[in-house]
């Protein structure tokens, strides 16, 4: 197992405590439970970027488990696996401007909602109004966050431009 830093202090219980916490939540958003586990620790650690071993180590979990979790992350954007010239092990850490690039992902989905309800309530047309009242219910939903989320992220946008961030 790899070790982490020498001097390096171990992850505090309270620490631990919130990783578990950050990853219980991320797995009812579903995500699994060591992908959530690593996400959140890799939010607080310090260094920011940390090998696998680290993760093994702080997480107390397996080489396997710590695996699946960063090979779950990579591709989906949060987490970016880095490596350092002369070293043959690869460092993992949050992705710089990551929640807003995803939460726009997520967003761009919304106008098929749209879309697609739509083309359910045609075929539903004639259908009694209580046989259509939950699928009206999530057009009316999304079609409002459709609408909504660019007036949302603008704001946010100017937001993150008046604290001076510049990141969007």
């Amino acid at each position: 197992m790899e070790q982490s830093a020498p001097g390096r202090p171990p992850a505090t219980e309270e620490e631990l405590a919130f990783v578990e916490e950050a990853a219980i939540s991320l797995e009812r958003q579903g995500l699994f439970r060591m992908a959530g586990r690593v996400l959140a620790w890799l939010l607080i650690c310090d260094p920011v970027e940390q090998t696998a071993g680290d993760l093994v180590e702080v997480l107390r979990a397996s080489k396997g488990s710590v695996s699946a979790a960063t090979r779950f992350l990579v591709p989906s954007g949060m987490v970016e696996k880095i490596s350092r010239p002369g070293e043959r092990r690869d460092y993992y850490r949050i992705k710089e401007g990551v929640w807003p690039v995803l939460a726009k992902s997520q967003a761009e989905h919304y106008q098929s909602f749209v879309d697609i309800t739509e083309q359910g309530l045609r075929i539903l047309r004639d259908a009694p109004a209580q046989r259509k009242e939950r699928l009206r219910t999530m057009h009316d939903f999304y079609a409002w966050l459709a609408k909504e989320m660019p007036v949302l992220w603008k704001r946010w946008e100017e937001e993150q431009g008046a604290r001076g961030t510049g990141r969007s």
